[in-house]
């Protein structure tokens, strides 16, 4: 990562604090961590592949190179200064760059979702219907990637008060309820601050599916 991105990164940060989440970027490890299950054990055939809250675009660069003739790309990323950013950075490449929110995302039938979106930040009524966006974009056998940072929830669910402990504990309350959903974490140490990697499939019954 250049240094003046960190920059960049830093900047947005202090101006739409509850929209990044971090203070800077996240490290190669959990860049590479996040990107390592995208292309694993792909089928012979075009991939669709959605990433959602790019940033400025680490994992999109691990990711790019290895699109083959056929695949999509799409990102979708509400911040219009890192919009402008990802395309200029990977302008001519299978990248495509949609300025919106997820939950206004019309496509649907992703093979693959990888994640950076801060959902430790948002509303919890926010998160539940970003979780339904996601099994609503997904295929039968699709999975989603996304982290979080360790222990923060839990911090924040004991130390906050009132209507911001209610909303942790809602929060915590839904990824327990993903569970079921999940194939596989990892825990990335060399992050700050550290964080985990999930990989969730879309559940059976996407309607019925309590949250």
């Amino acid at each position: 990562m250049k240094f003046a991105d960190g920059l960049k990164f830093l900047q947005e940060s202090l101006r739409e604090g509850n929209m990044v989440g971090a203070v800077w970027p996240s490290s190669p490890a959990l860049c590479a961590t996040m990107a390592e299950p995208i292309l694993r054990n792909r089928p012979d055939r075009p991939l669709r592949i959605l990433e959602v809250g790019a940033g400025l675009g680490p994992v999109t660069e691990i990711l790019l190179p290895q699109i083959r003739e056929g695949d999509t790309y799409d990102i979708v990323e509400l911040n219009p200064r890192f919009c402008a950013h990802l395309r200029e950075r990977f302008s001519g490449t299978p990248a495509t760059i949609h300025e919106l929110s997820i939950l206004d995302w019309k496509a649907d039938s992703y093979d693959r979702i990888v994640s950076g979106l801060p959902l430790a930040n948002f509303p919890a009524e926010v998160v539940e219907e970003i979780y339904r966006t996601f099994f609503r974009l997904m295929h039968k056998d699709a999975f989603f990637v996304m982290f979080e940072y360790l222990v923060i929830r839990q911090a924040l669910a004991v130390a906050t008060l009132g209507a911001e402990r209610k909303r942790v504990r809602r929060i915590l309350e839904i990824e327990s309820r993903l569970l079921p959903l999940q194939r596989e974490q990892i825990d990335i140490l060399a992050n700050v601050p550290p964080a985990r990697v999930r990989v969730r499939g879309r559940p059976d019954d996407v309607e019925g599916f309590v949250l």
